[in-house]
């Protein structure tokens, strides 16, 4: 059985941890996409922000919680390890990455 996203093929599914690996042939070229769940991080940050909504920073403010391969992919990773903290709080700061918080309030 072949199950399709359209012009996607379905690869690879890990049913322990959601990931799903995509494959779709383009003429000589074959394309790789891989879908991780991150419905229940979302809603788990929105909680967080929720809870903590008019709290003052503090030692140890837990203010985002990020999946690793998009760490990764966005850089934030190196950034953090090469103390580009500039990097770590635009990014964070930036309202098309609100999801990732889990505190309000600018870095």
């Amino acid at each position: 059985m072949v199950i399709r996203d359209g012009d996607w093929k379905l690869f690879d599914y890990d049913f322990l941890t959601g990931r799903s690996v995509w494959v779709m042939e383009d003429g000589n070229k074959t394309h790789w996409r891989t879908d991780y769940p991150v419905e229940n991080l979302v809603r788990q940050n929105a909680f967080a922000r929720n809870a903590t909504a008019g709290n003052g920073f503090g030692e140890w403010t837990k203010v985002a919680s990020i999946p690793l391969n998009l760490a990764h992919s966005e850089n934030l990773v190196r950034a953090h390890s090469e103390g580009d903290d500039r990097y770590v709080k635009r990014w964070l700061n930036d309202g098309d990455n609100r999801a990732w918080r889990t505190f309000e309030g600018r870095l």
